[in-house]
């Protein structure tokens, strides 16, 4: 068989499968959404009771296409009568084998969440405030 022969050959057993990981490759990175839900809150000062993790709806979306991610703090605001959020671009993300979680650092808001294989969750706010719970995937 000559070599061009062989060439095209190649070529041609190639194709569909290049046509597929093409086709795959903007599925593989696909953003992922959790929604995570406060279910503990505490201060030095104060652990918030269920009945105020309750009123004031506590919680952080996050959403992470694997280069950058955004997280959303949210909580139920008297004034507005209705949950308002705050979103912000993560500064740094690492991935933490040993532990298996991901950790998204935001150093002028002087916050991070870490979010765990077992979809749960904490956020330290910064100021003193933490914050536990568990995450829902809601896209994939």
């Amino acid at each position: 068989m000559k070599t061009t022969q062989m060439k095209r050959r190649i070529i041609s057993t190639l194709t569909p499968f290049l046509f597929l990981i093409i086709m795959v490759s903007p599925l593989i990175a696909q953003a992922s959404e959790y929604n995570c839900t406060v279910t503990k809150k505490l201060n030095s000062n104060h652990e918030y009771t269920l009945e105020e993790i309750e009123k004031w709806q506590f919680s952080v979306l996050i959403h992470d296409n694997g280069n950058e991610a955004f997280i959303s703090r949210c909580s139920f605001i008297l004034s507005a009568n209705k949950v308002t959020c705050d979103q912000y671009k993560a500064d740094k993300i690492v991935f933490n084998k040993n532990v298996k979680n991901k950790k998204y650092y935001f150093f002028n808001s002087q916050f991070d969440v870490q979010l765990f294989s077992n979809l749960t969750f904490i956020e330290n706010n910064g100021s003193g405030d933490i914050a536990f719970g568990e995450c829902k995937i809601t896209s994939p």
